[in-house]
């Protein structure tokens, strides 16, 4: 119960840290990359264009809901939370072989083994490959 409770966590954490990466990201896209994130924008509404996006084989009055939920705002947003949360899980998983060189784990007959692989004790979220 302990590991399922550490794997939410684990989880919400990692969903708040990606909430303010997003945020981070895009100040510093602002300030450093404006014409990167100029052409993620223009991806956003190149995808927006398409037409089965834009005109969906649905009734009209679900198109009408479907352009206001589905635009070129909602598809930015759903990329950079995308973008941020490969960097948070980069950072997760920089933090996790840190902590596993500075913290190896011993065997059964007491020495130390050095270990750079992170995949060995994984928390519940994640599984093994």
């Amino acid at each position: 119960m302990l590991r399922l409770l550490g794997g939410f966590s684990i989880a919400s954490t990692k969903i708040v840290a990606t909430f303010f990466m997003v945020i981070i990201l895009m100040l510093l896209g602002i300030v450093f990359f404006p014409r990167q994130l100029n052409q993620i924008n223009d991806f956003a509404n190149w995808i927006a264009n398409i037409d089965f996006v834009r005109n969906p084989d649905i009734p009209q009055t679900a198109v009408a809901v479907f352009r206001n939920f589905v635009n070129e705002t909602t598809i930015f947003g759903i990329l950079m939370t995308l973008i941020a949360r490969a960097f948070v899980e980069f950072i997760f998983w920089i933090c996790a072989v840190l902590w596993r060189v500075a913290n190896p784990r011993e065997d059964e007959d007491g020495f130390k083994r050095r270990s750079f692989d992170p995949s060995e004790d994984v928390p519940p979220t994640y599984s093994r490959n």
